[in-house]
């Protein structure tokens, strides 16, 4: 188990607890809309990624594209809805699957 004492002095690694889900994601959509770039002078579209190790939950992939898509690129006039989802123009995707022929893969963002 990794020591998660503060450091003394500059870090860039922050542990935040959070007891549930619902404790979790509001707090994961304040770091990375307000926290994060203003600390470290980020774009918060370019250069901040989530991660999180399952699609399904209240911290999953599914629920926290949600909540940061309402807080980072609310949905407009211009939308897509497919496979469940609402894409709108400047939401950032990730591709999941290998396409050879249209030469996308796996880890692409976009």
């Amino acid at each position: 188990m990794p020591d998660l004492t503060p450091p003394d002095g500059e870090t860039d690694f922050y542990f935040v607890p959070a007891a549930d889900p619902e404790q979790a994601v509001p707090r994961i959509v304040e770091l990375v809309s307000r926290r994060i770039p203003r600390r470290f002078g980020f774009d918060l579209i370019r250069d901040i990624q989530v991660l999180c190790p399952m699609n399904r939950g209240g911290v999953g992939a599914r629920s926290l594209n949600i909540e940061l898509q309402a807080a980072l690129n609310p949905v407009g006039e211009n939308k897509v809805e497919r496979f469940g989802s609402t894409f709108a123009p400047g939401d950032k995707v990730m591709q999941i699957e290998n396409d050879y022929d249209k030469e996308v893969y796996n880890g692409d963002i976009g």
